[in-house]
């Protein structure tokens, strides 16, 4: 679950990596330790990304 308390604990590392919630929600993890909303979605049977912010 992607709650403040989870986001706060998310720390860079030598790659980007991903947390991921539930229904295609996640969040992406830089070196620097920006994060990045990020959804998942299907639309006509391709896989798209939607990014919300930062």
């Amino acid at each position: 679950m992607l709650t403040d308390a989870a986001l706060r604990n998310l720390k860079p590392k030598s790659k980007i990596y991903m947390a991921s919630d539930r229904d295609g929600m996640c969040v992406t993890v830089s070196t620097s330790g920006t994060i990045t909303f990020r959804y998942d979605y299907r639309l006509n049977g391709r896989r798209e990304t939607l990014t919300l912010g930062r």
